[in-house]
C-alpha cells in the first residue's frame, strides 16, 4: 500500500518532496486567509495623507469584507476641534453630530456586541476625575459588548491606576502608557484579553502643546480577540451556602439573649494590627480576617430585614483600591436592608466622597469624619429617617499612631429608628472645601481627608512696623500655570503671610480651568477668567494688562508667577524695599528671586543688590512700569520666560532690587533642547530660599542711585584683593573653588576686559564659584558690569577693567588677565 500511494505522488506532484512542499504552500494560504476573513481579523490603516469619502450621507468612506465591521476614529485637535467616531457606515460624534455629547477626556461610542448598533455616546473628563468612567466600565456595559474611544484636549491627568486596569479589560494594553496630552484611539471589547485591542498612541513632543492628531480607520471582525471572564475583577459577593461560619461568641458579646424580633450583632475594629477586626450576628462570627474573606477597609454584612440574617457580604481594601466596588454593593441593596460595616487599620485612603454620601443615606452621621487609621463600627439601614445610634468612630493619633479599638453590641431590630440631628462633629468640617475635593480630583494633598477639615485662615501682623503698611492694600496677581497642585502650595504659602488681605489677591486663571475659580474661593481670594492661551507667557500677558483694568487705582502691583513657593517674610521683603523703590525714579521693581540664590553662592538674608536685569518670578512693581511691561509684552517677553530677563522698551536706564537670599522657591523646571543645560543648572541645583520669619534688611537707604555708587565704592576699596594666582586651576576647571574660609574681609577679584561687553573672563570666574553662567548668554546679576555675591560668609566683588570700579584695584594687585 504504501508503494502505491507513493506511485501516485509521483504520478500527480512528481515525487514526495514535491507533495509536501504542496501541502505546506496550501497550509499558509489557508492561514492567511483565515487571518484576514476568520473571528478576530482586523484591517488598520492610517487616514493622514490619504482621503475618505466621509459624510454624514456617505457615511464612514470605509468598505469591508462580509462579516466585517468599519469603523473611523479621529482623537480631537489639541482642544479646539473634536474628535470623530464613524461606526458601519455612520457617524456617531464628530464636531457636527453629537457635539455636545463629546468633550475633554475619553469620548466612548458603545456598540451592542449582538445587534451591533450604536447605544450611545459618552464623554468622560479624564483631566479631573475618572470615578464615572470606573462605574461605567464595571457596571454599564454588558458583557462583550464593543467600545470605540478617542481622546480631546487632555485625558491622562485624572486617568488613575484603576481606570487603567479597567481599561486592559478592554484589551489595552497601550493605556499605561498614555500621558499629559497625548492622543489615543482605541476599539476595544468588554472582556477582551489586553493586547488584543485595536489601539494607537501619539505622544507628546516636548516642544508642542498637545500631541499629533490620530487618525485610523479598518475593520474588524467579532469577536475582537480572546475573552476572559471579569469576574476577578468585580467585586466579590458572598452569599447564601458561600457564607461560612466561624466560632461562636455568645450573643455577640452581650450579657443576655436579645428579645424576639431583634438579632444579637457584634463589632470589633481590631487591635493595632495585632488583633483582627470581626463582626458577629446572631453569636456567630461571620466575617474575620480569616473568615469570608475580611481583613483591611471595609468589611460589611447586609441582613434581611424580614428573617434578620446574613443574605450577603462584601469586603473593599479602600486602602489599596478605589471605593467603587462599596458604591455598587450599597447601591444595589433594596430599601430596608440592613448593613452591618467595621473599619480595620485604614479604609479612608481611597474612600470617595460619593461612597460617604452614601452611607449617610444609611444613617451614618460619622463617616464624613473618617480620616486615616481612623476605625469605625456602623448599622444601618437603607431608607432609614434619621441617623443610627449603633455607630462609633476612633480617631488615629496626629502622628499616625493607632487609634483606641471600639468593640459593640446590639439586639437589632427589623426596623431601625434614627435620631434626627446629626452628631456634632469633635472637630470642624470644612463642607466648601469637600464639595470642591468631590467634584475635582486629582489633588492628593489638598483633598487628603486627613487635612481636608483644615481651616484656610490668615495670620496678623506681629512686627508692629508693618501694620498699616502699604504692601497689605497693594493688589497681589497669581498667575497659575497647568500644574494644579503647585497652584495650592502658592495659595497656601501666600495665605500664610503675616497681614496679607484676601480681597486684595487675584487669581487669573485660563478659561479652561474654572476649577482654578473654585479653588480661589476656598481662600477667600477674588478670580478672574481670561482668553484661552496655548503658552504661559501669553496668559501672563493677559493677566498684567487685566490687572491694570481691574485696579485701576493702585500704583504698584505685586505679581507671583506659577509653581512659586513664597517664603513666610515674603511681603515684608517687599515693605522694607518699598519706600526704596518710589523714591527711586531709576528703580522699577523689587523682585524675590537671586538667579545666583544657590547654597554657596549666597545666605546673608539682610543683604539686597541693585542688577540690572528683571529676573521675574515673584516681585513688586511700579504702575509705572507695570503699564510699560503691559504695552511691549508682546514684543519682549511673549516667547521669552523671566529668567531670560525681559526689557523695557523706552525706559532707558533702569534696575531692579534683588535679595541675596531669595524669598520665593520655584519648583523644579526641565528644560528641552538648547534650554535643558541652562535649566538644570539654573532650577535643579540645590538653593537657599529664606523659610524663617521676617528680618530687618540691611543698608536700605544706601540702594537710591547715588549712594548705591559710594556705598559700592567704599566697600570695594576696603576689600581683599584675592591672588589671581589662586583662581588660575579652578578656572581651567581642574580644581574646585578656592576655600575662603580662613579670611576675615569681603575681597575683590579683578579681571581684565577688551571692552565693557566682554565678559569671557567674568563667565569663566563665574563658574569657578559656582555661579550661573552659560557660556552662550550674559552673566546674570550685573550692576555696571560687576557681579557681586556672598560667599562662605563674606562679600565678593567681581570688578572688571572696563567697570567704574576697577579704580579701587591697588597698583600692586594683579587682575586675571585676557586669554
Amino acid at each position: 500500500m504504501f508503494r502505491a500511494l507513493r506511485r501516485l505522488l509521483v504520478k500527480k506532484f512528481g515525487g514526495v518532496k514535491r507533495f509536501l512542499f504542496f501541502v505546506t504552500c496550501v497550509a499558509i494560504i489557508l492561514y492567511c486567509l483565515h487571518s484576514i476573513f476568520a473571528g478576530g481579523s482586523r484591517q488598520i490603516w492610517d487616514v493622514q495623507g490619504n482621503t475618505l469619502n466621509m459624510s454624514v450621507d456617505n457615511g464612514c468612506g470605509v468598505e469591508c469584507p462580509p462579516d466585517h465591521f468599519s469603523f473611523y476614529v479621529r482623537t480631537g485637535e489639541k482642544n479646539t476641534v473634536k474628535p470623530t467616531i464613524c461606526f458601519q457606515g455612520k457617524i456617531v460624534l464628530s464636531p457636527d453630530v453629537n457635539a455636545k455629547s463629546s468633550g475633554r477626556g475619553l469620548n466612548i461610542a458603545l456598540i451592542d456586541g449582538k445587534q451591533f448598533q450604536v447605544k450611545e455616546v459618552k464623554q468622560f473628563d479624564t483631566y479631573v476625575h475618572d470615578n464615572d468612567l470606573i462605574r461605567y466600565l464595571k457596571k454599564g456595559i454588558p458583557d462583550d459588548w464593543i467600545v470605540i474611544i478617542a481622546t480631546f484636549d487632555e485625558a491622562a491627568s485624572g486617568l488613575r491606576t484603576d481606570a487603567r486596569k479597567w481599561l486592559k479589560l478592554y484589551g489595552s494594553s497601550l493605556i499605561d502608557g498614555m500621558a499629559f496630552r497625548d492622543s489615543f484611539v482605541m476599539v476595544g471589547q468588554r472582556g477582551l484579553l489586553e493586547g488584543h485591542a485595536i489601539e494607537y498612541i501619539n505622544k507628546r513632543d516636548k516642544s508642542e502643546d498637545y500631541a499629533a492628531v490620530l487618525e485610523k480607520a479598518g475593520c474588524f471582525a467579532m469577536p475582537l480577540g480572546p475573552l476572559g471572564s471579569l469576574q476577578v475583577a468585580l467585586p466579590e459577593m458572598l452569599q447564601g451556602k458561600a457564607i461560612a461560619l466561624g466560632e461562636a461568641l455568645p450573643h455577640c458579646g452581650r450579657s443576655s439573649q436579645c428579645p424576639k424580633g431583634t438579632v444579637s450583632v457584634g463589632t470589633f475594629t481590631g487591635f493595632e494590627n495585632a488583633k483582627p477586626p470581626y463582626i458577629c450576628v446572631n453569636g456567630r462570627i461571620i466575617m474575620s480576617e480569616n473568615l469570608n474573606k475580611g481583613g483591611r477597609g471595609f468589611n460589611v454584612v447586609t441582613l434581611s430585614s424580614q428573617s434578620l440574617q446574613p443574605v450577603t457580604l462584601m469586603h473593599a481594601d479602600t486602602y489599596t483600591s478605589d471605593s467603587t466596588d462599596l458604591e455598587l454593593y450599597l447601591e444595589a441593596l433594596v430599601n430596608g436592608d440592613i448593613v452591618i460595616a467595621v473599619v480595620a487599620d485604614d479604609g479612608a485612603k481611597k474612600l470617595s466622597n460619593s461612597a460617604r454620601d452614601l452611607l449617610n443615606t444609611f444613617g451614618s452621621g460619622f463617616i464624613q469624619n473618617l480620616r486615616f487609621r481612623d476605625v469605625w463600627y456602623f448599622v444601618g439601614q437603607k431608607g432609614m429617617e434619621g441617623f443610627t445610634t449603633m455607630e462609633e468612630i476612633s480617631y488615629a493619633g496626629y502622628d499616625g499612631g493607632w487609634p483606641k479599638q471600639l468593640k459593640g453590641a446590639f439586639c437589632v431590630p427589623r426596623k431601625l429608628s434614627g435620631r434626627k440631628i446629626i452628631p456634632d462633629p469633635e472637630f470642624f468640617r470644612f463642607d466648601e472645601r469637600r464639595e470642591f475635593c468631590k467634584k475635582f480630583d486629582g489633588y492628593p494633598e489638598f483633598c487628603d481627608p486627613a487635612y481636608v477639615d483644615d481651616k484656610l485662615k490668615t495670620v496678623g501682623v506681629a512686627d508692629k512696623v508693618l501694620q498699616g503698611h502699604a504692601i497689605f492694600d497693594t493688589p497681589l496677581i497669581i498667575v497659575p500655570g497647568l500644574n494644579h497642585n503647585a497652584l495650592v502650595r502658592t495659595l497656601e504659602t501666600t495665605l500664610m503671610q503675616p497681614g496679607i488681605k484676601q480681597n486684595n489677591v487675584i487669581i487669573m486663571w485660563d478659561e479652561k480651568f474654572p476649577e482654578h475659580a473654585e479653588l480661589a474661593k476656598l481662600f477667600g481670594f477674588k478670580n478672574a477668567s481670561l482668553p484661552s492661551s496655548t503658552k504661559y507667557m501669553e496668559q501672563m500677558g493677559h493677566a498684567l494688562k487685566e490687572s491694570v483694568n481691574i485696579f485701576p487705582s493702585a500704583d504698584h502691583f505685586i505679581v507671583v508667577e506659577e509653581e512659586l513657593l513664597l517664603a513666610p517674610d515674603f511681603l515684608s521683603f517687599l515693605a522694607q524695599c518699598f519706600s526704596t523703590l518710589n523714591s527711586d525714579p531709576t528703580l522699577l521693581a523689587v523682585s524675590s528671586w537671586n538667579f545666583n540664590g544657590f547654597e554657596k553662592t549666597s545666605g546673608n538674608r539682610g543683604i539686597v543688590y541693585r542688577v540690572e536685569e528683571f529676573p521675574g518670578m515673584g516681585f513688586l512693581v511700579k504702575k509705572k512700569a507695570m503699564a510699560a511691561l503691559t504695552d511691549s509684552f508682546p514684543q519682549c517677553c511673549t516667547n521669552s520666560r523671566a529668567w531670560h530677563g525681559w526689557k523695557f522698551e523706552g525706559e532707558g536706564h533702569f534696575e531692579i532690587l534683588m535679595p541675596d537670599v531669595s524669598r520665593v522657591f520655584r519648583q523644579p523646571f526641565h528644560g528641552i533642547g538648547q534650554e535643558e543645560v541652562f535649566m538644570t543648572d539654573l532650577f535643579l541645583r540645590p538653593r537657599t530660599t529664606s523659610l524663617e520669619q521676617p528680618s530687618p534688611l540691611q543698608d536700605l537707604s544706601s540702594l537710591m542711585e547715588r549712594e548705591y555708587e559710594m556705598y559700592l565704592n567704599n566697600l570695594i576699596a576696603g576689600c581683599t584683593v584675592f591672588p589671581t594666582a589662586n583662581l588660575g586651576q579652578c578656572i581651567s576647571g581642574v580644581e574646585p573653588p578656592p576655600d575662603l574660609s580662613t579670611e576675615k574681609h569681603c575681597l575683590a577679584i579683578y579681571f581684565e576686559q577688551a571692552s565693557s561687553l566682554d565678559f569671557v573672563r567674568l563667565g569663566e570666574i563665574s563658574r569657578c564659584f559656582g555661579l550661573l553662567s552659560a557660556r552662550n548668554l550674559r552673566p546674570k546679576n550685573l550692576h555696571n558690569g560687576m557681579l557681586r555675591f556672598w560667599y562662605q560668609e563674606r562679600h565678593i566683588f567681581l570688578v572688571g577693567s572696563f567697570t567704574p570700579y576697577y579704580k579701587n584695584k591697588p597698583a600692586e594687585s594683579d587682575a586675571v588677565r585676557l586669554p
